[in-house]
């Protein structure tokens, strides 16, 4: 070989079970019983969810991911520093050991200065002098007689987030603000003094996209467009968790989500003059807006008699409020001019049950008896909406069905196919990790003092329970994207961001999914005669394994041992589209969110301070809704931790070839299927690009190189 000349690979092209030789059977039959060793399933530790039992071997963290969210943390740490600094500057201007402190900060600015994939083991080097720099300065603080020592405990906190940094990325998670501030004082340096303190926190990092939003010539509120009406709309549709809302419907619709219009008012008495007034169109009726297809509510019934526990000594609360839209398809002053409508918000009842004192409905006019002539009250209860979406969010959108419908196919797919199966060979980039980033969940996020308890709203046995039930509810066949709108009664909003592109994307995978495996499976008997295939389907729906539910297209057998059969190409088909998307598009679409459209805690925050403001309340200034709003320890570290999740991206959808000499399908007739693919992908991602041009703010959650092929974050 010359010295120019490419290195000749050995390609293995996957097989069929029933196309392999005898000894080919008989070898993977060897590979899966060890498998089943590695592979197993706990359905302990979240009732009605099967987890994986462990992190198989293979499954845990490359060097490369961590290099990748290594790098993530040292901005996030640096704006924890100046956080820290901003605080110690404050309370105790030149009363600091001079020395320890100089030392610190060169280590500090050594380490981010010379960070970088080429030198992984410099960069140890460096985090290591970092972290001593941190010790000596803890010990230092330890002999000053006017440092507090909850300042001290601070520090410490610091160097006991770095060094547990070192064990695993995601170890910073373990460690909230609150114990690096848990001396006397210190909670209460963190106190907010004015809504301004909040957009103070994020410093050193780059802004979110909530609070980058330029105050454009038809906004008609000097308030940031984060909080205005037209914005609260545009979340509905275009946010970071869409999947609550519903159509309104006059009779009920047969396998349907939507809402009845007689049960909705039960709850919430809506009425034509309500509706009229917000609108200010006289002859507008909710009959006439059903009929038209432009009422919609989103209902948090889920959290009804969910509680909160205090954290901190501060008292936290939760409710299940309800809130009602109309498509206006003439956008009212204050909202972006757009030929189609605008989606826009009518009223917010703050609980399940309507009480004229104590949950009243509010409404952007004050025309419901809410007694709110500021309209702070109305503001607060978006809020109430707002938080309450992102718990919903955080525990059942993002890890209950996205997470955590995953993890299962990973484990039930190592257990029965082999690896020369080109079922599992196509799916395993979209595996890449999951198992590792949800254990990681279950010993630092859904834990008992926690992320999860610390960060959202429902006391952890409640949130447990909430992704529970939701499990339980989950029916796969109905969370088909081409399906799920017109489900919810949504798939006739003229303009609905996410559907819109989400749809575009899972139109690109259908055929990528269908070719690929065409190579292998010839017709209809080719998938009923793969035995592994046949172990896998069975694996899924079998309650002592994956115990999933509502995939319709798989044949009954009558057997209890194997009870069904997939008999289908087409269902196969569909089945590894959708679980491609589900890793994929569905999950970038809530996880990507977090930092730029829920960070900044007076529009969205995960926990609520006060009760819902009764009709007797009256605000008089936005100082008076602080009380609601998380504290700031706790708003620095929840976008800490969003910042985490929504800045690290292994690799790129649709994308599978780590090593461009080495491609990673070793069969040479999947090459061109896959460059069809990313063809499909960039188109997509071009009429998106377009799409956000005219949009009033940029939609960026299904670009598609924007969202990684695995649940790896």
């Amino acid at each position: 070989m010359s010295a120019l000349a490419m290195p000749v690979h050995t390609y293995v092209v996957p097989t069929l079970p029933q196309f392999d030789t005898d000894a080919g059977r008989d070898a993977r039959q060897f590979q899966l019983s060890l498998a089943r060793t590695n592979y197993n399933y706990m359905h302990s530790y979240l009732e009605q969810v099967p987890l994986s039992a462990g992190v198989p071997g293979g499954e845990g963290f490359s060097p490369q991911f961590i290099e990748k969210v290594l790098k993530v943390i040292v901005p996030m740490l640096e704006n924890f520093k100046a956080a820290v600094h901003a605080v110690l500057k404050r309370e105790l201007e030149g009363d600091l050991p001079g020395p320890e402190i100089e030392a610190l900060q060169a280590a500090y600015d050594k380490l981010v200065h010379d960070f970088g994939i080429l030198n992984p083991i410099k960069d140890i080097k460096d985090i290591h002098a970092f972290l001593g720099a941190l010790t000596r300065t803890a010990k230092a603080l330890e002999g000053l007689t006017r440092v507090p020592g909850d300042l001290e405990q601070m520090v410490k906190g610091l160097e006991t987030v770095f060094a547990e940094t070192l064990k695993t990325p995601t170890a910073f998670l373990k460690s909230t603000l609150f114990d690096t501030l848990r001396g006397e004082r210190g909670h209460a340096y963190l106190r907010p003094q004015s809504i301004d303190d909040y957009e103070a926190l994020f410093g050193a990092l780059k802004p979110p996209t909530m609070l980058s939003l330029p105050h454009a010539p038809w906004m008609t509120s000097t308030e940031k467009p984060c909080l205005q009406d037209w914005y609260f709309g545009w979340m509905q549709i275009a946010g970071y968790n869409t999947t609550n809302l519903k159509g309104v419907v006059s009779s009920v619709v047969p396998d349907s989500d939507t809402v009845v219009l007689a049960d909705l008012q039960k709850k919430m008495p809506i009425t034509d003059a309500l509706l009229q007034s917000v609108t200010g169109d006289q002859t507008l009726t909710l009959a006439d807006a059903i009929a038209k297809h432009r009422l919609y509510v989103v209902d948090y019934e889920v959290f009804a008699g969910a509680t909160s526990d205090p954290l901190h000594g501060e008292q936290r609360y939760l409710t299940a409020p309800i809130a009602l839209f109309y498509w206006n398809p003439t956008a009212p002053p204050g909202y972006p001019p757009s030929p189609e409508g605008v989606m826009q918000p009518i009223a917010i009842q703050l609980g399940q049950h309507f009480d004229a004192e104590a949950t009243p409905i509010y409404t952007p006019n004050n025309s419901a008896g809410g007694n709110d002539a500021s309209l702070l009250k109305w503001r607060i209860a978006k809020f109430f909406i707002n938080a309450t979406c992102a718990m919903q969010h955080e525990s059942i959108a993002h890890l209950g069905d996205c997470h955590l419908i995953v993890e299962p196919f990973i484990v039930a797919a190592h257990r029965q196919l082999a690896e020369t199966h080109p079922l599992l060979k196509l799916l395993l980039p979209h595996f890449r990790f999951t198992i590792n980033i949800n254990d990681d969940a279950i010993h630092s996020l859904i834990t008992p003092g926690g992320v999860v308890a610390t960060n959202v709203g429902p006391k952890i046995e409640d949130t447990l329970a909430a992704v529970g039930n939701a499990h339980a509810n989950y029916r796969w066949d109905q969370r088909n994207p081409e399906r799920l709108f017109k489900r919810r009664g949504v798939d006739q909003i003229p303009v609905f961001p996410f559907r819109d592109d989400t749809l575009l994307l899972y139109a690109a995978i259908k055929p990528w999914v269908r070719n690929y495996l065409k190579l292998y499976y010839v017709n209809d008997q080719a998938v009923r005669d793969d035995t592994e295939l046949q172990g896998f389907v069975n694996e899924l729906v079998l309650p002592q394994y994956c115990g999933f539910k509502g995939m319709n297209g798989l044949v009954d057998t009558g057997d209890p041992k194997r009870p069904v059969r997939i008999e289908s190409f087409d269902y196969l088909c569909e089945m590894v589209s959708q679980l491609i998307y589900t890793a994929g598009p569905q999950h970038a679409s809530v996880n990507y969110a977090q930092y730029t459209m829920m960070s900044y805690m007076p529009s969205v925050g995960g926990t609520i301070y006060a009760p819902p403001p009764p009709r007797a309340m009256v605000l008089h200034s936005v100082q008076d809704c602080l009380p609601w709003y998380p504290a700031l320890d706790v708003a620095l570290y929840t976008f800490s931790f969003e910042y985490l999740l929504t800045e690290v991206q292994y690799d790129t959808f649709g994308h599978y070839d780590p090593d461009p000499r080495v491609p990673y399908f070793q069969d040479p007739r999947v090459w061109p299927l896959n460059e069809d693919f990313k063809e499909a992908l960039a188109v997509a991602e071009i009429q998106i690009r377009k799409r956000n041009a005219t949009r009033p703010m940029e939609y960026a959650l299904q670009i598609p190189s924007l969202i990684p092929n695995s649940i790896s974050i």
